[in-house]
């Protein structure tokens, strides 16, 4: 079974989803936090999640610039 820490480096974005979707069925099942609240919690899940992606992508112009296609 996979930990949280392999699906995380995997798959940050199937996590981010998870995590939001529980956190809607919490608040539909009656869980009381504000509408700010709920945004912060999503913002933070974003940005972390943006971070978490971006370290697994590179971007073309640098997959050149190591293929040698292009210079600085």
């Amino acid at each position: 079974m996979k930990t949280f820490k392999d699906l995380w480096i995997k798959e940050p974005t199937m996590v981010i989803a998870v995590i939001e979707t529980v956190i809607a069925l919490a608040v539909a099942f009656g869980l009381q936090i504000s509408a700010t609240q709920i945004g912060a919690i999503l913002a933070v899940l974003t940005a972390v999640g943006g971070l978490a992606i971006r370290s697994q992508v590179s971007s073309v112009a640098a997959m050149k610039q190591l293929k040698g296609e292009i210079s600085e």
